[in-house]
């Protein structure tokens, strides 16, 4: 079965960050691509690499108007197998984040911390 994307984030340091509908958490090294130019020589630019990164067909893109026919995506299988898989750095960071299991996190009061 191909993993589907289902969020993308670009980092200042020319990484995304790349969760799929498996749970699965990867972080992949863009400065290689952006090397060879091309297709991606267009990713060069910070605001177009941060600014207009989606998710299209169920992979990372990059498109200024959503058309996944005038996009640049990446491979999901390749993504997914060959990426850093950070899924247990991010969601163990999000569960020290959490509210203590006794805070109803639909109180209006402020949690004390005593």
């Amino acid at each position: 079965m191909i993993p589907t994307v289902v969020q993308a984030y670009a980092t200042a340091d020319w990484h995304i960050v790349v969760q799929f509908d498996d749970g699965k958490i990867v972080r992949w090294d863009m400065r290689p691509l952006l090397e060879r130019g091309g297709v991606f020589a267009a990713l060069r630019d910070p605001a177009v690499f941060q600014g207009w990164i989606t998710v299209l067909n169920g992979t990372v893109a990059w498109s200024a108007d959503f058309d996944p026919r005038r996009c640049i995506d990446l491979d999901p299988v390749v993504l997914h197998d060959q990426g850093e898989d950070v899924t247990d750095r991010l969601t163990d960071h999000l569960d020290s984040h959490a509210p203590p299991p006794d805070q109803d996190e639909t109180s209006s009061t402020a949690p004390s911390w005593s």
